[in-house]
């Protein structure tokens, strides 16, 4: 497995970043052509319903979400440390992954339909997308189970098993939904199966492998598995990723509350904001990834005590990204046209998704470098740190200029406000590490 606190600075981060962004790259691959065979075979109101359902997921991932980070982090801390097969971590993380698993079963069927009527949506689009949402959660732990299994893989540096599982999870789920959405005629429920299948299968790939890795004879010397040390790394987890956990949740509820905001300009409107969701994780994750290899590569180093190590893979991290944003800002704003026209023929939603790309493209820069530098204080388990700027970028600013600007000046309103939200993370982000790298 690869040892990031030795070679090379650049070569190790964009060699941990490179595979997981390709797997990436292909699972929003499978959201789009999710969101393009809904769009196809059901129809604007299940495009719309999708876009209904996805801040309703993210909230009920967004613990899980923190909590597989945590243990990543901690993961990595562990490699850097010499203590890469601890077996404590692994367990503690699969304990967190089937309770969270119940629980958000259980959340989705009890709270789906009133978290939907909060947001106004309503008739036909609020129960196709209940459907989705208790549908896919009641499968939740093949998800959980494969987000788990890459966790472990991605701390300790093996990021090529772990992009091969999420590489075979979107090819399959790519197959699974066009197969259940259309030739069987299954709607928006057949979505749903398709994510909980093609996890179930790569996620028990995986553990099998991992199962059998730790069945090894241990190291002598090794300290002694019990309760008590489960317990421990438990808590260690929930301390790091409870900050994590709290800032996806603001990100969930906060797309929930601009679902309420955009519900009055109608469907199609709405319908823009499932493809405009969908495009913006296709194109943040080049940088998502970069910051989750800064992240292990913090963690590893951090772990073997190598602060200036640190400061290097930063530097190169926030000039990388800021040549990726240039390319992929100009390539969204070229093919903005034939960009909307893939997801709906509905004139009115392909309007409102190149206006979306017109107004943010330009200003992506200030998102990107916020994304990479927050992969800087997970990985020195600095998470509160993210969790604030996410607060003063998201809350402060984003969803109350989104309702003032949104009434002001319509869904142009909306997207300004994007922007301006966008430039406060990012302000905030350089303020809270200028002291510690000089800036």
């Amino acid at each position: 497995m690869p040892d990031l606190t030795r070679g090379p600075v650049l070569a190790g981060i964009v060699g941990t970043a490179a595979p997981l962004a390709l797997a990436n790259l292909l699972q929003q691959g499978y959201l789009l052509v999710d969101s393009a065979v809904v769009g196809r075979y059901v129809g604007v109101t299940g495009l719309a319903a999708l876009g209904a359902a996805q801040p309703l997921y993210a909230i009920l991932t967004s613990l899980f979400t923190g909590v597989s980070g945590a243990f990543t982090v901690r993961l990595g801390h562990l490699a850097g440390a010499g203590r890469r097969d601890d077996p404590s971590a692994l367990l503690a993380l699969a304990a967190c992954t089937a309770v969270w698993s119940a629980l958000c079963a259980a959340v989705a069927v009890l709270a789906a339909a009133p978290l939907l009527a909060l947001t106004g949506v309503t008739g036909e689009v609020a129960a196709e997308a209940r459907t989705f949402v208790v549908t896919l959660c009641s499968g939740m732990v093949a998800v959980y189970a494969l987000g788990a299994v890459c966790a472990v893989l991605t701390g300790r540096g093996d990021v090529r098993r772990a992009t091969a599982l999420m590489i075979a999870a979107s090819v399959l789920n790519a197959l699974f939904a066009w197969l259940f959405v259309g030739p069987w005629r299954l709607g928006i429920a057949g979505a749903a199966l398709a994510v909980v299948a093609s996890n179930a299968l790569t996620a028990a790939v995986g553990l099998t492998r991992l199962v059998r890795e730790q069945r090894r004879p241990r190291p002598s010397g090794a300290a002694a598995v019990t309760v008590a040390t489960v317990l421990a790394e438990v808590r260690r987890g929930l301390r790091i990723g409870a900050p994590m956990a709290v800032q996806y949740l603001l990100i969930g509820v906060g797309v929930l509350v601009l679902v309420w905001i955009i519900t009055p300009f109608g469907e199609e409107a709405l319908a823009a904001l499932t493809v405009v969701a969908r495009l913006e994780l296709l194109t943040s994750v080049l940088f998502l990834n970069l910051s989750g290899a800064l992240m292990v590569f913090t963690a590893q180093n951090t772990g073997a005590g190598r602060a200036a190590r640190v400061r290097e893979g930063v530097r190169h991290s926030v000039w990388l990204g800021v040549v990726l944003t240039a390319v992929v800002s100009l390539l969204l704003l070229a093919g903005r046209g034939p960009i909307a026209a893939l997801f709906s023929g509905s004139p009115g939603t392909r309007m409102v998704t190149e206006r979306y790309i017109l107004i943010t493209a330009p200003f992506f820069l200030c998102y990107t470098l916020t994304v990479v530098l927050h992969g800087w204080f997970n990985g020195t388990a600095r998470t509160v740190v993210p969790l604030i700027c996410t607060v003063a970028s998201l809350g402060v600013v984003r969803l109350p200029l989104s309702y003032v600007l949104g009434h002001a000046w319509g869904v142009d309103g909306i997207m300004w406000a994007t922007v301006i939200g966008w430039a406060v993370g990012l302000g905030c982000t350089l303020l809270a590490g200028r002291p510690e790298s000089g800036w």
